[in-house]
């Protein structure tokens, strides 16, 4: 019982006069702190910079598309037309200019 009694003390002692090993300092705890500040005033900025995108991309997609409003589906003959490549393309490449 003493044994028991003896390796409690000694373990106590141990245990209560160790100091932190990873403990910081006063200064490192201020550095950690303006750094945690900077960080937030940046998200902080972030934010804000987000919003006024948002509120871009809802003006635009608010805004009509062109002078003439939206697209509307067009058909044009090309019967006639200079073309280059086989008549029975599958796909074909249609450039539209307006020279005015």
């Amino acid at each position: 019982m003493k044994r028991y009694l003896g390796c409690f003390v000694l373990g106590l002692t141990f245990f209560l006069n160790v100091q932190p090993v990873f403990a910081q300092t006063n200064m490192e705890h201020q550095i950690l702190k303006k750094d945690m500040e900077s960080l937030r005033e940046g998200q902080a900025g972030l934010k804000k910079d987000i919003q006024e995108l948002k509120k871009l991309i809802q003006g635009i997609k608010q805004a009509p598309a062109g002078p003439g409003g939206d697209f509307k589906e067009a058909i044009i003959d090309i019967k006639g037309a200079p073309i280059k490549g086989d008549k029975n393309a599958k796909l074909v490449l249609l450039e539209f200019s307006d020279y005015q």
